[in-house]
């Protein structure tokens, strides 16, 4: 193989990978919106919504156990509860953070 074939190759390959990289952020945006419209939090105003969304950031960070454990339960009993939900409607659920992105990727192409 010549430089100039592994070249072209290595280009084709990093084409792929930010195509799959910008694929993967656009499914992520989707993710967040359908989270934000299942929650009614569409109808929140912006300002309020981000403030909210500042501190739970802010705590997270923090590792405000109390607080984290608690959002942590009230999030998995909103994807169980979703998971039934959609398991009757045929519609893929949400990730929760226990899951491992990886495998949620890979299920999720498969998907397409």
């Amino acid at each position: 193989m010549t430089i100039t074939a592994k070249v072209s190759e290595i280009d084709l390959k990093i084409k792929a990978l930010q195509e799959k990289k910008k694929h993967l952020e656009e499914r992520n945006l989707h993710d967040l919106a359908k989270i934000i419209k299942k929650l009614n939090a569409d109808s929140l105003p912006v300002d309020i919504l981000i403030g909210s969304l500042l501190e739970t950031v802010e705590a997270f960070q923090q590792k405000k156990d109390i607080i984290n454990k608690n959002w942590q339960t009230k999030g998995k009993d909103f994807l169980e509860a979703d998971k039934k939900n959609n398991r009757r409607n045929s519609v893929h659920p949400f990730r929760s953070s226990q899951q491992n992105t990886s495998s949620a990727n890979e299920a999720h192409e498969k998907d397409l």
